[in-house]
């Protein structure tokens, strides 16, 4: 056993001696109940006590109920007393104490009260604890016994009796009389001493240690499943470590950019499942007028998958150029990966290169799902050739086709743990529904086209396990219907002036009108004093800003990106502002974001690659 399992063993183990120490102060509490009961019954008469004894039971039921106590006054007062080693000792002895004691005074009926002192000890599934209290439980059993001769209520079946005027005297038995009984019983050849241990002693014993052979048996089994659990879930952890290490690799090697240009935008996520899959995606520049997209999904799960992934995320790279056609790289790809492929393991890519200037999209589909491509409610799926999948053969039938982006135009890549989506009645989301959701409305910007695709899936599945990644990648061209601005700035209170500076030099450039201009900078005031007050309340990170002016559709939109805290400002739920409205009530940041909803058109949020994406439109 390694340091770090025989560690977590080892908490896992106190833990358990933990909780057993605090049931055992309840347990004991409950005694100390009964013993106090007992003792009030003798007080008033309800059970017959020899005269000379209520005295020794008016001191020893007290102290063993006090004793009895102790342990639930020490779970309240002193909780890390709990997690001690040698606690439970004291708990258990305290136990075992207050039974010899009883058994003591009243002998009749001890077998019971030894026996609860074997299951004490076992509560703590410690098969050493449970042994040695067993040894001290016979040994006191034996003083206790010869102990209660002497001092305790009268047995007539282990002192014998003594007859006066024809009557047993049961009434004046001290300690000396006692004595003298038993030298009685012994002249007569009758040895109490020795039937005491042979008559009432050893059957005792006997059927006192079954008990303990049959609890212990308990103990010892309950022992190694507590261990074998403790063996097996430091395996899982071990391999979910590794697996969450996995994944972590797998997500940083995806670009997490939020690309924009004055032609073109690209928004992606990739929702991992559970265990690490093979989805992964790619842009990249290839020149000042190209970009490239692909999209893949590795078959299997696990460790191989992530691995055969990274092997072609490494060939796309080495491989694709803007002399090659995007045909031409898959095959390249595809006989790179196909060597020492012995498992058959095949990836589906869709591969294309995007002309940023005309629009031109040229493509190649490796058995990859088909793309949604359209603007404003007339959405597609883009008819292309299904190639073969990469992988499994040196040679694979893949062709080049060509497709011209409209103005406005947006191209969604995804892979099938979107299509495959299943929830709980086992029905899966499909391309009927994911097409549905795209001609649902015209959204804004990609932003809410992803936020509104995350919560269409999430109600569709509703709880359910995700079998699968889900990864998806939205291009957007703008062409030459935007003006635009980008600029990234420190996010802390002393450039706040500047951002809302670079936007009114914007709005003035644009010739947008007076009033917006002064309207679009309370909202930026809004927006970006809260992510540097709030979102970057503990540490700091650059804020961007993007503003795109489109001139045939005459609107404006500001997109703001942050790595702080993940908040959603329009989730702050308050009523419309009235001329009654008590301001005072609202929820913290209520007026100012109700301000912005009244000034802007549409409003989105979306978190994405650990980062807060808010953006917002003006249409005039």
């Amino acid at each position: 056993m390694t340091e770090v399992e025989r560690n977590k063993y080892l908490e896992a183990y106190y833990d358990n001696e933990a909780d057993a120490n605090r049931q055992m102060g309840f347990a004991n509490s409950i005694g100390g109940v009964l013993v106090l009961g007992i003792w009030i019954c003798y007080l008033t008469g309800a059970f017959f006590a020899s005269d000379w004894i209520k005295p020794l039971i008016n001191v020893i039921f007290p102290i063993s109920a006090l004793i009895l106590f102790t342990p639930l006054l020490y779970n309240f007062r002193f909780k890390k007393v709990l997690r001690k080693p040698n606690y439970k000792f004291f708990v258990v002895f305290s136990f075992i104490f207050v039974v010899a004691a009883l058994n003591i005074l009243l002998p009749k009926n001890s077998l019971i009260g030894w026996a609860l002192c074997i299951v004490v000890a076992n509560h703590y599934y410690n098969p050493k604890l449970g042994g040695f209290a067993f040894g001290v439980c016979l040994v006191l059993m034996l003083l206790c016994l010869y102990g209660s001769l002497f001092v305790g209520e009268y047995d007539p079946n282990l002192l014998g009796t003594r007859i006066i005027d024809g009557e047993v005297d049961e009434n004046v038995f001290g300690i000396e009389e006692r004595y003298e009984l038993l030298q009685e019983q012994l002249a007569k050849g009758n040895n109490r001493y020795l039937e005491a241990f042979t008559l009432n002693y050893l059957p005792r014993a006997a059927l006192f240690t079954v008990i303990f052979i049959v609890s212990n048996a308990l103990n010892i089994r309950t022992y190694k499943l507590l261990v074998k659990e403790i063996s097996i879930n430091t395996e899982q952890e071990k391999t979910k470590t590794e697996l969450d290490v996995a994944r972590d690799i797998q997500i940083a090697t995806l670009p997490t950019g939020f690309v924009t240009s004055k032609d073109i935008e690209i928004q992606a996520e990739l929702k991992p499942a559970k265990q690490v899959g093979g989805d992964f995606y790619d842009y990249f520049q290839l020149d000042d007028e190209h970009i490239a997209l692909v999209i893949a999904d590795v078959s299997g799960k696990g460790i191989p998958a992530a691995m055969f992934m990274m092997k072609t995320i490494t060939c796309f790279k080495n491989i694709v150029s803007i002399s090659k056609s995007p045909a031409e790289t898959l095959k390249e790809v595809n006989k790179t990966i196909n060597k020492g492929n012995d498992s058959n393991m095949f990836v589906t890519c869709f591969f294309a290169i995007i002309n940023t200037k005309t629009g031109e999209m040229r493509f190649a589909n490796a058995g990859h799902n088909p793309p949604l491509v359209g603007q404003n409610k007339n959405y597609k799926y883009l008819k292309c050739q299904s190639g073969f999948v990469l992988g499994p053969l040196k040679d694979v039938f893949v062709v080049d086709e060509v497709y011209k982006l409209n103005n406005g135009d947006t191209l969604t890549l995804y892979t099938d743990g979107i299509t495959e989506a299943r929830n709980k009645h086992g029905l899966f989301y499909g391309e009927d529904r994911l097409i549905d959701i795209f001609n649902h409305k015209e959204y804004s910007c990609l932003v809410e086209l992803h936020h509104s695709l995350k919560d269409d899936i999430e109600r569709f599945v509703d709880g359910e396990d995700q079998a699968d990644d889900m990864t998806y990648i939205t291009i957007k061209y703008h062409g030459d219907n935007y003006l635009y601005e980008e600029q990234r700035f420190k996010g802390v209170k002393e450039n706040l002036s500047k951002m809302i500076q670079m936007i009114d030099d914007f709005g003035r450039k644009m010739h947008l009108e007076e009033m917006f201009i002064n309207n679009l900078n309370v909202v930026a005031d809004e927006m970006l004093s809260n992510i540097v007050k709030y979102g970057y309340a503990d540490y700091t990170d650059d804020i961007f800003i993007r503003l795109l002016y489109n001139q045939d559709k005459n609107e404006f939109v500001l997109t703001i990106i942050d790595r702080g805290v993940q908040f959603n400002p329009f989730s702050v739920n308050n009523k419309p502002l009235s001329g009654d409205q008590d301001v005072s009530r609202m929820k913290e940041g209520g007026l100012g974001i109700l301000i912005v909803k009244k000034l802007m058109s549409e409003y989105a949020y979306d978190y994405i690659n650990k980062k807060n994406i808010v953006t917002l439109k003006k249409k005039f």
